[in-house]
């Protein structure tokens, strides 16, 4: 089930309509979408980025992330790539189809990774990471200074 926050919307008609559009994160804070099945590093990260100051949303699965979608600004999108289910790689699929702006970063162990060239632009974080790199890797997704050639995790060969 999400970890979700809503703001519910009242007021006038006007005041309703424009609610139904997500509204813009203030400068400096981001809305982070967390996909991670294990729950104990999901509660790492979360708390990680939230003492970043950023909004984080948690789910456990593919699936509820794109429900946790509907209706609500994100900015970025942290996900594990090994979900049971719908993996990281299809679920980034479908959120880029749906959102093709979101910041993108794969939390991996894995040094291959099949069909990531479907997500180019994305940021790969490698397992195990702690804060610094965690807030580099939301960085690079605004920037636009994504890793191109997949994870470099130690032991793993250079491209």
């Amino acid at each position: 089930m999400p970890n979700l926050h809503p703001g519910g919307a009242t007021g006038l008609a006007g005041e309703v309509e424009r609610a139904a559009e997500p509204p813009e994160p203030r400068p400096g804070h981001l809305v982070v979408l967390l996909v991670e099945d294990d729950a104990l590093i999901r509660m790492d990260a979360a708390e990680m980025l939230r003492e970043l100051g950023h909004e984080v949303l948690e789910v456990e699965y593919g699936p509820d992330a794109l429900a946790a979608l509907q209706g609500r600004h994100v900015d970025v999108l942290v996900t594990d790539v090994g979900l049971p289910g719908m993996s990281g790689i299809e679920l980034a699929r479908r959120v880029r189809q749906l959102r093709p702006g979101i910041g993108l970063i794969f939390a991996t162990g894995d040094t291959e990774l099949e069909g990531k060239e479907a997500c180019r632009d994305a940021v790969f974080l490698c397992k195990p990471y702690d804060a610094a790199s965690l807030a580099r890797s939301v960085h690079r997704t605004l920037t636009g200074r994504q890793e191109q050639s997949g994870c470099r995790c130690p032991g793993s060969p250079r491209p």
